[in-house]
């Protein structure tokens, strides 16, 4: 019963980089799709306010990619 060798549960570093970078497309789909339904509205705030949404998702883009590379 010694002998049993376990599987190894934790994350790899490729895993933890695919699953970071599938987050970071669906925020920047999203934050697209923000924008794109805001000039349908063509109400100037809610562009203005989608605009923001998007550039501080491409902001906060490579700093969810580097943490997830040192977690793994």
């Amino acid at each position: 019963m010694n002998q049993i060798v376990k599987a190894e549960t934790a994350p790899t570093m490729s895993q933890a980089t695919a699953s970071a970078s599938v987050l970071i497309a669906l925020i920047v789909v999203l934050a697209g799709l923000g924008v794109f339904a805001a000039l349908q509205v063509a109400s100037v705030a809610s562009v203005v306010f989608a605009i923001v949404i998007a550039l501080t998702s491409l902001i906060v883009s490579p700093a969810l990619l580097s943490i997830a590379r040192t977690r793994a």
